[in-house]
């Protein structure tokens, strides 16, 4: 049974992104300390103390609860799962810009109820429960109220392993929004759907982790998603829209992820 609050749970959201993204920015001098390197990605010594420390907050307030990392999981039989993500955009924080975040969600069964995203670089932290606004920095926010797609600002992201059809499907996309964008920070291109910064995302290769968090705030503040799994573990493509753009952007997606 859930007896803790939604607002308890984000309290505790609140604190440990907030603890896990200023360790990062103290520590943004040793943000070239490498742990392994891959094609097109890599995996700092900070994204490992980062998700450390956020485990810390969260196991002080509730030990028994279980993880679910990028940086690595701990299974337990609760029922309740902290998802986490210690910087989502972590070759935009090597190379020394803005846009990078924390991550945290909580999700109890299968039901996300509460998500924190925290931009250490900008201050600002975006909140949202499944019983309340999504809020940026206490204040509220909503998608923007764009009606048609060639007025919409596209927000796009690309995968370590780029998937030829995802370029087929920007070269498609380009003529008919008004911008395309591509920032490298899952969490942060959906939270500025939720604000109206932009009116719509889609990465065809992410994680929940990526998402979870940034995703119920999406919801919160209007906008509509649909995500599709993928082959590999805790995989998904990641669609999240202002509604009047949503079944249009849907459905050019899936001409060419369509399976």
């Amino acid at each position: 049974m859930n007896t803790l609050t939604n607002q308890q749970l984000l309290s505790v959201c609140i604190e440990a992104c907030r603890t896990a993204g200023n360790h990062a920015l103290n520590n943004i001098h040793r943000r070239k300390e490498v742990l392994a390197t891959y094609d097109h990605d890599i995996k700092l010594v900070m994204d490992r103390e980062c998700q450390t420390l956020a485990e810390q907050v969260i196991h002080s307030h509730f030990p028994g609860h279980a993880v679910l990392g990028e940086e690595g999981s701990i299974e337990t039989t609760h029922d309740f799962e902290w998802i986490i993500d210690p910087i989502d955009g972590t070759a935009n924080y090597t190379l020394g810009l803005p846009t990078w975040c924390c991550s945290i969600a909580v999700r109890f069964n299968t039901n996300i109820l509460t998500g924190c995203v925290y931009v250490p670089v900008l201050d600002e932290c975006y909140t949202a429960t499944t019983d309340g606004p999504a809020l940026l920095n206490g204040e509220p926010i909503h998608v923007s109220d764009v009606l048609t797609l060639e007025k919409a600002t596209f927000f796009a992201g690309l995968s370590k392993d780029i998937d030829p059809r995802a370029i087929e499907l920007f070269s498609d996309l380009a003529p008919r929004v008004n911008k395309i964008r591509i920032i490298g920070c899952a969490a942060i291109d959906t939270c500025h759907v939720a604000c109206g910064r932009s009116d719509g995302y889609y990465e065809p290769g992410l994680y929940i982790w990526d998402i979870a968090a940034a995703g119920l705030i999406a919801e919160r503040a209007g906008a509509l998603i649909t995500e599709w799994p993928r082959g590999e573990t805790n995989g998904c493509r990641f669609l999240c829209t202002t509604p009047a753009i949503h079944e249009e952007i849907k459905q050019i997606t899936e001409k060419y992820f369509g399976e």
